[in-house]
C-alpha cells in the first residue's frame, strides 16, 4: 500500500467514526482531517524521524481538528500508526 492509499484509509477511518458521533456533520474539519493524515503517514514512515517544524505543523493541525466540539475523541482514537 503506498503512502496515499494509507492518507486514505486514515481519513476514511476518522470520517466513519464522526460520522457517527457527529450530528452536525457539516463540522467535520474534512481538509484538517485529510492534512493531518498525509502527515501522519509520513511521520509514521519515517518512525518519528521528522523535523521540529514538521512537528510543529503536524501540532498546529491537531489543533484545528480537536478545537472542533466532539472531535478530540475522535482524534485520540484515529491518531495512531497503522500496523503493516
Amino acid at each position: 500500500m503506498n503512502m496515499q492509499d494509507k492518507s486514505d484509509e486514515c481519513t476514511k477511518k476518522f470520517l466513519e467514526i464522526a460520522e457517527k458521533k457527529i450530528e452536525d456533520t457539516s463540522k467535520i474539519p474534512l481538509q484538517a482531517i485529510q492534512k493531518y493524515c498525509r502527515m501522519l503517514i509520513v511521520y509514521c514512515d519515517a518512525e518519528g524521524k521528522v523535523t521540529d517544524s514538521f512537528v510543529k505543523s503536524m501540532e498546529k493541525c491537531a489543533k484545528e481538528i480537536i478545537e472542533v466540539d466532539g472531535m478530540e475523541e475522535i482524534f485520540n482514537e484515529c491518531n495512531e500508526c497503522s500496523e503493516d
